[in-house]
Formats: structure tokens, sequence, C-alpha cells
């Protein structure tokens, strides 16, 4: 049962240099749930040889458990994680079993945010979309191999090539809105934003409204399905549609 004092405490792992994850959803705080946060130690911080992102994926998905296991002391309800690339690098296989094995040690569900994007894509029944991402090349191929595994056709990805997990935070919004533009072509019929420290909420709910079509940014999509999978109902403006009419 919730907490009477805190509601439905919801822990977050989010990776250490991430600062936008805990920001974005303190912005989007409902009085029904609580958010705890827990810290993924990095190992492989810069990314400047083709295989470091691979090695920085390697060690968040290592580093996922023991902060799953801080967590615990605060008891809570559900486990949400805060970073999209290492669920979506080995496919839905790969995410599967950062899930069971967080199940398995915590006896709680891991709300991804590619399990998030999935559902949103479900909802909106898009299987066409453009992607933007914060990731060097060596990704590109990762998520379009992901997405269709869903069933999704990837019809163009703007990805920002940051040079560090730590830069992907300091992108400027006029780079965000030029990165949903480029990834707007014709036949898309959704926008999918992965990288949870990009600070997109704000401009991707705008975007929807000049693109004509639903934008599926990391942090308000991952927050909206773990609310409801908790049965929290909490209808919010200013997010996007998903938070607001879903």
């Amino acid at each position: 049962m919730p907490s009477s004092n805190w509601g439905t405490k919801i822990g977050v792992l989010t990776p250490g240099t991430n600062l936008t994850v805990e920001s974005e959803l303190r912005d989007m705080v409902v009085a029904a749930a609580t958010v705890a946060t827990a810290r993924i130690h990095i190992d492989q911080i810069e990314w400047k040889q083709p295989d470091d992102l691979r090695r920085f994926v390697a060690g968040v998905t290592a580093n996922i458990p023991g902060t799953a296991a801080q967590l615990m002391q605060v008891e809570p309800d559900l486990l949400m994680l805060g970073i999209a690339s290492s669920p979506l690098w080995d496919g839905l296989e790969g995410n599967q079993e950062i899930k069971d094995r967080i199940k398995a040690d915590t006896g709680l569900e891991l709300i991804t945010p590619v399990d998030a994007v999935q559902a949103g894509l479900g909802l909106f029944k898009a299987t066409k979309i453009g992607v933007v991402t914060p990731y060097p090349a060596i990704a590109d191929v990762k998520i379009v191999q992901f997405f269709s595994e869903l069933g999704v056709e990837v019809l163009a990805q703007r990805s920002l090539r940051c040079t560090s997990a730590q830069a992907i935070g300091e992108v400027p919004p006029r780079d965000l809105v030029a990165a949903f533009s480029a990834a707007h072509v014709p036949g898309v019929e959704a926008i999918v934003q992965l990288g949870t420290d990009l600070r997109t909420a704000m401009v991707a709910a705008q975007a929807e409204l000049w693109l004509g079509l639903p934008v599926l940014a990391a942090n308000p999509t991952t927050w909206w399905h773990a609310l409801r999978r908790v049965g929290v109902e909490a209808q919010l403006a200013g997010w996007g549609s998903l938070l607001r009419d879903h």
C-alpha cells in the first residue's frame, strides 16, 4: 500500500552525470507520487573513440543492480530507469534482461524509457517515426534495429553527436528545435526523442503543436508510463499530449 505521507513512491535510477531527469521530474510533480533518486556510477564519461559509447552503456548496465539496491532503502512501490541507451542497446531481449535482473533482486517492476516509448507508440498507433538522440554514430544502427523489433520503421534520425555524457545536458533549446524539425520527414507519424539528459520536455510539448503529431520525449513519456502503471491518473498540462490527455 502507498505510504500515507508520501503517496506512491517511485524510485528513479539516473546516471551520475544526468541532472535533467531530476529537474524535469521535479517540474512534473504530482501530489499522489513521490520521487526518490539514486545515481548510477559511470565508468566511461567521454566518447572520443567509436567504441566509447558501447563501454559507457555496458558500464551503466552493470551498475544498475547496485543502484537499485540503494533505492530499496526507501521502500519504493516501483522503479523507473532514467537512461534510454542501456535498455535499447541489445534490443528487446537486452531490455528484458535488465528488467528481469531487477525483478529478481528487488521484487519490483522496473519501467524503462523504451517500455514507455513502446506504450506511447502503441497508443498513437504510430509505426513510422523520426528519432532524435544525443548519441555518437555507433548508436544509429542500434536504434533502427531496436525499433524494427517493435515493428516500427525509422524514417529519419537526427543525432546530435554529443562527445560525452555530460555534454548531453548542455545542448541548447535551439538545437533541439532544429533536430525535431529535421526528424519530421514525409510519412512520419510520431517523433521519438531518446537520451534522458536532453532537456527536451518543454520543447517537445511545444513541438507537438507546430509539427502536428505526437512527440514522445524520453522523460515525460517514461513518467507518464510509470504513473499509469501504479494507478496514478493525474493529467498534467504543458508536458505533451500523453500526460495531458492519456
